[in-house]
């Protein structure tokens, strides 16, 4: 089935290789200046500079480098039909997917413990979640994902190898079924059920807290309340969008190991390599969407960006109206 899967990539029409390379082309070039404005905003906007941000801007980090170290060897792939840059490269690239994969998903992870704290218990909220604290646990998330994307490196025959269908290089599941099942387990369902309970507790806390406020007529908790509800509604969507990306592309893993090959058409399969990509490239809409103060400082990056280039328009417009006066000048000199 690989082979065939190399043969439909490499045999496509001309119609079909301008639409997939630049579908993922524009979801390359999306991710990289959309997770970079959200590091900008939090850098420029005091009130962006919070401990839940934090997180934020370390999921933007790990999708910049998905979208620098990944993305466009598979937009490359899809135009030129093959992989081209190595089998060495090809392990790193898969390597890259898979530890930048992982590393969002604990950081997920991690989000919803500190709203469970935040909202739940926010006496121990204040003790575990401090500045140097949360740059700890970020730390132990890289190195974590790190950890768990080595062991490929090692396997005699699978690993890391490249994908037709997906037009990427990646870890073969059904080639180790223990580690597979391992990953599966400890690295993905673990941080998945922890989100789902975090976040089915802080919203239920935070029903039930607004309804208390509003009874006992108490403005400025609730507004408080409120505050952190917004946050919380932000970074639920974001764990959404991930959601909606990734469980499909487990769903096509789980099968593929069941039954030890690939077994479901090209299309299925780029399917998959579009959610993952896709994963990196949502957020920064999410947080527009959702937050005023990215969206202020989303139109500001634009604005500026638009300003500049006006001022370089109207620089090219002047030096060309400059340099046609003095050819009229030069041409009137001459006759007279």
């Amino acid at each position: 089935m690989k082979e065939t899967l190399s043969v439909e990539l490499s045999t496509r029409s001309n119609h079909l290789i301008w639409t997939e390379t630049l579908l993922f082309a524009v979801i390359n070039v999306a991710a990289f200046f959309g997770n970079l404005s959200v590091c900008y905003a939090v850098y420029r906007n005091q009130r962006l500079r919070t401990l839940a941000n934090m997180f934020v801007v370390a999921l933007a980090v790990s999708d910049i480098l998905m979208s620098t170290c990944c993305m466009p060897f598979s937009v490359a792939t899809l135009f030129r039909g093959r992989w081209i840059f190595g089998s060495h490269f090809c392990r790193f690239h898969g390597f890259g997917v898979f530890t930048f994969g992982l590393a969002s998903l604990h950081t997920m992870g991690i989000i919803a413990v500190s709203r469970y704290f935040c909202i739940v218990k926010p006496e121990k909220y204040i003790v575990l979640f401090k500045t140097r604290k949360t740059m700890l646990y970020i730390a132990v998330v890289w190195c974590a994902a790190f950890i768990g994307s080595v062991p490929p490196f090692s396997f005699e025959n699978g690993g890391f190898e490249f994908q037709p269908g997906k037009a990427m290089c990646l870890y073969t599941f059904q080639t180790n079924i223990a580690y597979t099942a391992f990953i599966e387990c400890v690295y993905v369902a673990t941080p998945l059920t922890l989100i789902t309970v975090c976040y089915a507790k802080v919203f239920y806390t935070v029903s039930r807290s607004n309804r208390v406020f509003s009874h006992e007529n108490n403005p400025q908790q609730l507004r408080a309340n409120v505050e952190e509800a917004k946050v919380t509604k932000t970074l639920a969507a974001v764990m959404a969008g991930f959601a909606f990306c990734w469980l499909p592309v487990c769903i096509i893993d789980y099968i593929d190991a069941a039954r030890g090959e690939f077994t479901l058409p090209r299309q299925a399969y780029l399917t998959y390599g579009f959610l993952v990509y896709l994963s990196s490239t949502i957020n920064p809409f999410i947080y527009g969407a959702t937050n005023y103060y990215f969206r202020r400082e989303y139109q500001t990056i634009l604005g500026r960006v638009l300003c500049l280039q006006l001022r370089r328009c109207r620089r090219t417009s002047g030096d060309v109206s400059e340099i046609e006066s003095r050819r009229t000048r030069q041409v009137q000199t001459t006759s007279q």
